[in-house]
C-alpha cells in the first residue's frame, strides 16, 4: 500500500500560486514578441541595479571580491539574457514532423507553449546568477513564476526583488528558512526548479511527486580534475588555482578533488603552490580572497581539514591562512587522505583540495565511477585518444577540456547533472524547452474520412474473424 507523504502549506504561498495561475489563464501564450518586450525591460532594470547588486553581496559573504559577484555571478546573468533574445524567435519557432506514408497528405508540427507557473529554487553561493537565469529562461519560454530566494542572502534578495516588483503580474519573490522551502516544495507548480544539494534534492522531488509536479533539478558532488603527464602543466596548475579559490570553491561545478598522473605529480604540486603564492600573496588577509558564507559553513571546512589530519593526510597551507573572523580560508592541499576521511566522499564547496595519485588514465576512470556521476569533470591532456575517452566514457553533466568551469559560461551550452547530480537542463535553447511543453499537433489531410471508414470497416471484419473461431 502506497504512502503519501502530507505537507503543510503556507495559505500565503498558495494564494501567491493561485493569483500568478489566473493572470496565466487570462494570458495562457503570450507572444514571442510580448515576451522579448517583458525580457527587455527586466534587462534595464538589472543593468541600472549592478552596483548595488556589488555592494549587497560583499555585505552578504561579510566580504566577496568584485570580480566573484561582477563577471562569475551578475554579467552572466546579462549574456544569458541578451542570447535568449536574441534567439527566442527561432526557438520556439514550430517543429514540421513527418506523418509518414499512411497517413499523406495530413500533416503534422510540434508547437512549444508554455507550461504555466513555474516555481524556482535558489541557492546562496551565486545568488544572483542561480535565482535570476532559471526565472529569465521561464519567462521567455511563457510562464510566470514564483521565486524562493535563499535566507543566507538578505541583501541581494532585497535587490532581487526591487528588480523583479514592476513585473509581480509575471514573477514573485518568496523569501524564508527551511520551512519555507519545504511548504514551497510540495504546492501544485506546473514545474519546479531546485539548486542545491543532492540531499535536499531528493526532499525537493519527493514532496513536487505529491502533485505530479515535473522538477528539474541542479545537484552538485564531487567533480574531479585529471591532470595526465602529458598535460601542459604550468596552465593545469593555474586553471586549478582559479577553479578552487574563485567564490572560495563555492561552487557546484568546483574541481572537487584531483586525480593526477604519478610522473607529474611533485611538478604540478609545485607549480600550484608557486601560483597560489604569487596571486595571494597576503593569504587570508587578501582583499581578492572572497569569505566563506557564514560560521557554520567556514566551521564545516575546518572540521574537513581536521578530520583529514585524522586519517593520515598531509595537508599544505600558506601561513595566515585561516581567519574566523573574516571567515577567509585560502586554498588547502590535502594529499594521502585515506579513504575513510571525510574529504574524499563529501562534496566539500570550499578551497580544500583532496590528491589522489594515478598511473594511468584507465585508473582515473576507475576512481571517478566508484564514485556517483558529477556534475562538471576536467581533464588536462593533449591525448586526442584519452580525450575521445572521455567524451565517451565519463558519466558527467559536463566535461571540460584543459581547462575548468568555463562551460557554465558558454551561453549556448545546456547545463545539468545527471544521476546524482541532478535532471534535466537550463541555460540556452535547453532552458527555454525545459520550461515548455512540447505539444504535438495534428491536421488531417483529405484522404481523413476514407481511411477512417476503412479503418472501421477492418475492425468489424476482425471482430466477426474472432467471433467465427470462437465458434
Amino acid at each position: 500500500m502506497s504512502h503519501v507523504v502530507q505537507y503543510e502549506i503556507d495559505p500565503q504561498l498558495t494564494k501567491q500560486l493561485e493569483s500568478l495561475k489566473v493572470a496565466f489563464m487570462h494570458h495562457p501564450n503570450s507572444s514571442v514578441e510580448t515576451r522579448i518586450s517583458l525580457l527587455k525591460k527586466i534587462r534595464t532594470q538589472l543593468v541600472t541595479a549592478e552596483h548595488d547588486f556589488i555592494a549587497a553581496s560583499n555585505k552578504d559573504f561579510g566580504n566577496r571580491c568584485t570580480f566573484d559577484t561582477q563577471m562569475a555571478d551578475f554579467m552572466p546573468v546579462i549574456g544569458g539574457l541578451d542570447h535568449i533574445i536574441k534567439h527566442l524567435k527561432s526557438w520556439l519557432k514550430p517543429s514540421k514532423r513527418k506523418v509518414g506514408i499512411q497517413f499523406a497528405p495530413s500533416k503534422a508540427h510540434v508547437e512549444y507553449v508554455p507550461k504555466g507557473v513555474v516555481g524556482v529554487i535558489s541557492p546562496w553561493n551565486y545568488p544572483i546568477q542561480l535565482a535570476l537565469m532559471p526565472v529569465l529562461t521561464a519567462l521567455a519560454a511563457g510562464n510566470r513564476v514564483m521565486l524562493k530566494l535563499s535566507e543566507y542572502t538578505p541583501a541581494t534578495n532585497q535587490v532581487i526583488k526591487t528588480v523583479l516588483e514592476p513585473f509581480s503580474e509575471h514573477c514573485c519573490v518568496v523569501e524564508g528558512g527551511p520551512a519555507v522551502a519545504k511548504s514551497f516544495s510540495a504546492i501544485p507548480f506546473d514545474h519546479l526548479f531546485f539548486t542545491g544539494s543532492t540531499e535536499i534534492g531528493k526532499h525537493v522531488m519527493r514532496a513536487a511527486a505529491n502533485n505530479l509536479v515535473p522538477v528539474t533539478l541542479e545537484l552538485g558532488g564531487k567533480s574531479p580534475i585529471i591532470v595526465m603527464d602529458d598535460a601542459d602543466i604550468k596552465h593545469a596548475a593555474k586553471s586549478i588555482v582559479f577553479g578552487k579559490t574563485a567564490n572560495a570553491g563555492q561552487i557546484c561545478v568546483a574541481p572537487d578533488y584531483l586525480l593526477v598522473h604519478e610522473k607529474c605529480k611533485a611538478e604540478l604540486i609545485a607549480e600550484i603552490k608557486k601560483h597560489y603564492k604569487k596571486q595571494f600573496k597576503l593569504g587570508a588577509k587578501s582583499e581578492i580572497l572572497t569569505s566563506i558564507i557564514n560560521q557554520q559553513q567556514y566551521e564545516r571546512l575546518i572540521e574537513l581539514i581536521g578530520d583529514a589530519l585524522h586519517n593520515g593526510a598531509e595537508v599544505w597551507s600558506e601561513p595566515h591562512s585561516e581567519n574566523s573572523e573574516t571567515r577567509k580560508l585560502g586554498l588547502h592541499l590535502i594529499d594521502k587522505a585515506s579513504n575513510q576521511a571525510r574529504v574524499n566522499s563529501e562534496e566539500i564547496f570550499g578551497p580544500l583540495l583532496p590528491i589522489k595519485t594515478v598511473s594511468s588514465f584507465s585508473e582515473a576512470l576507475k576512481v571517478i565511477k566508484e564514485n556517483p556521476n558529477p556534475l562538471a569533470s576536467y581533464l588536462f591532456s593533449e591525448d586526442k585518444s584519452l580525450i575521445k575517452r572521455a567524451e565517451r566514457e565519463l558519466q558527467c553533466g559536463g566535461l571540460v577540456i584543459n581547462d575548468v568551469l568555463l562551460h557554465v559560461a558558454v551561453e549556448d551550452l545546456p547545463f545539468g547533472g545527471v544521476g546524482a547530480s541532478g535532471m534535466g537542463q537550463y541555460h540556452g535553447k535547453e532552458g527555454v524547452l525545459t520550461f515548455s511543453h512540447a505539444k504535438s499537433v495534428f491536421k488531417s489531410g483529405s484522404l481523413g474520412k476514407p481511411r477512417m471508414q476503412l479503418l472501421l470497416s477492418r475492425s468489424k471484419l476482425l471482430t466477426w474473424f474472432v467471433k467465427t473461431l470462437q465458434k
